[in-house]
This record gives structure tokens, C-alpha cells and sequence, in this order.
């Protein structure tokens, strides 16, 4: 018993500690902020974030902080990392559009397909975790349909929970799959926030080859691969280069 409760202090009692100190944190920050300190508010932020402890309100926060001292890449790698996790939220959506007019770069999105646009807007529709939980509940739906199926008398009850236990079971197995498939396509497809400035896109991974284009701090990057200390990025409008690690910051 003593053993026990000893592996639940050590475990549980540094993450208790932790989300104290969190709280404290958090409420110091908004303080901070409220009184236009937004340098000590992101600070205060960046901290908790550094304890693994992060949700979409402490990304917003932070990401507003930076926001207001002008910071456009840290406010669009937070604001982009709040989405993550929110993707719907609407406050976050609209300080997210402030935030990208304060970008430099304007680069045009080159047009998807029907198939492709409709594809890409359900991955993007929800977080992993919402397909998951969705899926859940719908599996239950169907288990009570099922079982109220078998039990029912009238033939107008059979047919009504039939149906609602086979379409339950449809719609959760077209979420599981879009669970997957947004799980692939946060994988698959990497992306990054230039985090300096002004830097000159490479055609190779070196500072010897030709200079291809010029982006701008907050600007958005798909990153395609890795050599060295360089990434491989790829633009909306298709333009592929080389960039300096160290220069994009990965989302």
C-alpha cells in the first residue's frame, strides 16, 4: 500500500503542482494584458506552453499578445496553432484575418478541383479528435437502435430503428476513415511560418545557388523535405525552394 501510494505521489503530484503553477501563470498573463504589458503577457504564456500544459484559448492569447507588439510571425504561427486545435472558433478566425493583413507577402492559391476542394474541406472540417469522439457517440446510437430493433413489436418501430442503426453505423464508420485521413493529412502535409524578417528563397540547399524569390516574416510554408540545416518549402502558388531551417519556424 505504501509502495502505491508512493508511484501515485511521484506521478500525480508533479502534475498537480504543475497546473497550479499554470493557473497562477495564466491569470498573471491576463493581468498583463489587460493592462497593456504584452511583452510580459507573452512571456508569461510562452511559459506555460513550455510545460507541454497548451490548449486554443492559450495559443489565442499568446498569439494576441504578439499580435498587438506587432509580431507577425509569432502571432501567425499561434494564431495557426490555436486553429489546430479550433479549428471553427470564430474569434480566433477573425484575429487570425487581422493578423495576415499585416503580412507582406501576397500569394495567390493556385485553383483545386471540385473533388479536391470538397476533400480538403472535411479533413479541415474537424480536429482527429472530434472525428473520434463523433464516431463514439455514433456507435452507441447504433447499439441502442440495434438492441431496440430486435426487442421491438410493431413492424413500423423495426423498420424505423433499422434504419437508424444502419445509418449510425454508416456515419461512424465515415468517421473513423476521416479520423485517418485527417491523422494522414497532418502527417503528410507539413507546414511552417517564416519567422525572420525578409529571407531570399534558394534554388538549392546551399547559399551559392540562385536566388529565387524573396518572402517575409508571417508568411506560411508547406515544408516538403529536409537536408542538412536547409527545408525544402513549397508556396500556395507553387513556387518551391530552399530555405535555412533555422528561418521557418514548423507549425
Amino acid at each position: 500500500m505504501k509502495k502505491l501510494v508512493f508511484i501515485f505521489l511521484s506521478v500525480f503530484l508533479p502534475l498537480f503542482v504543475i497546473a497550479q503553477q499554470n493557473e497562477v501563470l495564466f491569470s498573471q498573463a491576463n493581468e498583463a494584458y489587460n493592462k497593456g504589458d504584452y511583452a510580459k503577457s507573452a512571456e508569461l504564456y510562452e511559459a506555460i506552453v513550455k510545460t507541454g500544459n497548451v490548449s486554443a484559448n492559450l495559443y489565442f492569447n499568446l498569439a494576441n499578445s504578439y499580435y498587438k507588439q506587432q509580431k507577425v510571425g509569432p502571432s501567425i504561427y499561434n494564431y495557426e496553432k490555436a486553429l489546430a486545435l479550433a479549428p471553427n472558433n470564430n474569434d480566433i478566425l477573425t484575429n487570425y484575418t487581422f493578423a495576415k493583413n499585416m503580412r507582406i507577402d501576397k500569394i495567390d492559391v493556385l485553383p483545386q478541383g471540385f473533388l479536391s476542394e470538397v476533400y480538403t474541406k472535411l479533413v479541415n472540417l474537424w480536429s482527429v479528435d472530434t472525428w473520434a469522439w463523433l464516431s463514439v457517440v455514433l456507435v452507441f446510437i447504433f447499439a441502442i437502435c440495434f438492441v431496440v430493433f430486435y426487442r421491438a413489436v410493431s413492424s413500423q418501430q423495426r423498420k424505423m430503428f433499422f434504419a437508424g442503426w444502419t445509418f449510425s453505423l454508416l456515419l461512424s464508420i465515415f468517421s473513423v476513415l476521416f479520423a485517418f485521413l485527417t491523422a494522414s493529412n497532418k502527417v503528410n502535409n507539413r507546414f511552417g511560418v517564416v519567422y525572420v524578417g525578409e529571407i531570399k528563397v534558394q534554388s538549392e540547399p546551399n547559399l551559392r545557388s540562385e536566388k529565387l524569390f524573396t518572402l517575409h516574416e508571417g508568411t506560411k510554408v508547406q515544408l516538403l523535405e529536409e537536408v542538412d540545416s536547409w527545408k525544402k518549402i513549397k508556396l500556395t502558388d507553387g513556387k518551391t525552394g530552399w530555405l535555412p531551417k533555422k528561418q521557418v519556424k514548423e507549425l
